[in-house]
């Protein structure tokens, strides 16, 4: 019983002095911003494919992509129906219901590697987006989306050998006045889109704080530069979340 008293009291003293001290009041004093890149998406790759299109002069447009379903009955199309129907059936792709893809902020359906412009279904046919055929977006044939021919999903300019982005400069956010003054703290949570350049596109707050730190996290992020994903050696455009940490010490 002796030796584990003073064993346990040796640990105490030992845990107490690998500490550094704070001297009383200093921890109000001190405030830190740290942002991590929490998830660098480089998409599962699955088998399948498809493409589309309505025989437009325009290339495809740039959109996001409609939900996958195992069955299709509504196309997918850039631009609203002409005609409202009584019973709208929401357009959908062949492929596996639980794919998840990266979320572009745009409110019409297309191509996410489209074209940023004017609505467009591309000069494809068979109905949906793109150049290909057969209801499903993008250059290939089939109800899907992706890279192959056929149905099902392969993510399009993400599959083959893929790298996902990398960081290689990073400039820490600062605290916003308000905030600091009203010693507040939490997490920004934001998506981007790093680009073929390397540079931040599309930057988006998932979930805010307020008090001006969420526009501090916009301009420290959108000055950092990345290492582009790249597919089989060639730069491409990828989705990464971004975590912004706001403490008071």
């Amino acid at each position: 019983m002796s030796l584990g008293i003073h064993a346990s009291v040796i640990g105490l003293l030992v845990l107490i002095s690998s500490h550094p001290a704070i001297r009383p009041g200093a921890r109000d004093a001190m405030d830190i911003a740290r942002a991590r890149v929490a998830r660098l998406v480089a998409p599962k790759a699955y088998h399948g494919g498809g493409g589309g299109g309505q025989r437009e002069l325009l290339p495809a447009s740039r959109g996001r992509l409609p939900k996958f379903a195992r069955h299709q009955f509504t196309l997918p199309s850039a631009r609203p129906p002409e005609v409202q129907a009584v019973l709208i059936i929401e357009p959908t792709l062949i492929g596996p219901p639980d794919v998840k893809l990266p979320e572009l902020d745009l409110a019409r359906f297309g191509d996410p590697l489209g074209r940023d412009g004017p609505a467009s279904n591309g000069p494809g046919k068979g109905g949906g987006i793109g150049d290909g055929r057969d209801g499903g977006i993008g250059g290939h044939k089939g109800p899907g989306y992706g890279d192959e021919d056929g149905v099902g999903f392969s993510a399009m300019g993400f599959t083959g050998k893929m790298t996902a982005p990398s960081l290689l400069y990073k400039v820490e956010p600062e605290f916003s006045e308000e905030a600091r003054k009203a010693k507040y703290q939490g997490t920004v949570l934001m998506t981007i889109e790093v680009g073929e350049d390397g540079k931040p596109h599309r930057l988006r707050i998932l979930r805010g704080l307020g008090l001006g730190l969420d526009e501090k996290a916009i301009e420290a992020v959108s000055r950092w530069i990345f290492k582009p994903a790249q597919r089989n050696g060639r730069p491409i455009r990828a989705a990464a979340t971004i975590e912004v940490n706001f403490r008071l010490l």
